[in-house]
């Protein structure tokens, strides 16, 4: 009996040592064999690891330490996740310039992402007095099978089974009393962005050019260029122009010196230019 109670005292014994030796923490005194422990389990640990959680920390993993942190960091990876094409709607609707558009057409996304060339939606322009918005055959070219699923392709749709016409709002409106031929813009090489601005960075197109009296007759007024091709000053050097009798041109009623700088500049400037 006596020898049985010693057993479990020495039992006893061992374990409260055991216990005071962890709640003291590891010696500062540690010998080669218990250094060369610790580094096998830490490289174990490693290797078990998925890589990118090598912490839980929050902070340290990017996620940000309070909720708002959280809640940005969650906002940035959608954002870096999200189709471009909801964007691109995203983008037109929080545009602040231009008028709002019954369907959110993004020029910035089709033309600079899909590089999509100008011509290709707005044909005919080069040929055309006016210019010409594409008509709903056209954006249902791509879109009978591109953007299903997206509102505002299946919007489109329902005009195109409507046979109703999209009722796009004017960007560029000139006063009813004033000409301007896109076809002589063009066939003179003039870009589409010298009057309508960097259309492949609008997210919702505005109108970029004051288009006033003074801004067209700037560049009517301006050196002859290279690209010209039927400016008055290619005209008046090909065919100069009969002198008119007396203080009137020829065939008209205006006075001679109402363009008596024709062939000077690379267009007209008299009244009867844009405004017949």
């Amino acid at each position: 009996m006596n020898r049985t109670y010693g057993i479990a005292a020495l039992v006893i014994g061992s374990a409260l040592a055991v216990t005071a030796a962890v709640a003291r923490g590891p010696s500062p005194a540690r010998g080669p064999a218990s250094a060369s422990l610790d580094a096998a389990l830490l490289a174990h640990l490693q290797e078990e690891r998925p890589a990118g959680q090598d912490s839980t920390d929050p902070a340290d993993d990017g996620q940000g330490e309070t909720s708002e942190g959280s809640a940005q960091y969650a906002a940035e990876q959608e954002e870096a996740t999200r189709p471009p094409q909801w964007q691109a709607i995203d983008d037109h609707n929080a545009a602040t310039r231009g008028p709002v558009q019954p369907i959110p057409f993004n020029h910035r996304f089709h033309s600079t992402d899909l590089r999509i060339d100008c011509m290709y939606c707005h044909s005919g322009t080069e040929r055309s007095v006016s210019g010409v918005v594409p008509p709903l055959e056209v954006c249902m070219g791509c879109h009978r099978i591109a953007g299903t699923g997206l509102p505002p392709i299946e919007e489109l749709r329902g005009y195109a089974q409507r046979n109703e016409p999209v009722p796009w709002r004017w960007v560029n409106k000139l006063p009813e009393f004033v000409q301007f031929s896109h076809q002589a813009h063009l066939r003179n090489a003039i870009d589409c962005a010298e009057c309508h601005g960097p259309v492949e960075e609008m997210d919702r197109v505005y109108q970029w050019a004051p288009l006033t009296m003074g801004w067209c007759l700037e560049c009517h007024r301006g050196a002859p260029r290279d690209t010209d091709f039927a400016t008055d000053h290619v005209l008046s050097t090909l065919h100069p122009p009969p002198r008119a009798p007396e203080d009137r041109q020829e065939d008209s009623f205006y006075p001679k010196n109402i363009d008596s700088q024709y062939g000077d500049f690379r267009g007209p400037t008299d009244c009867a230019a844009c405004h017949y």
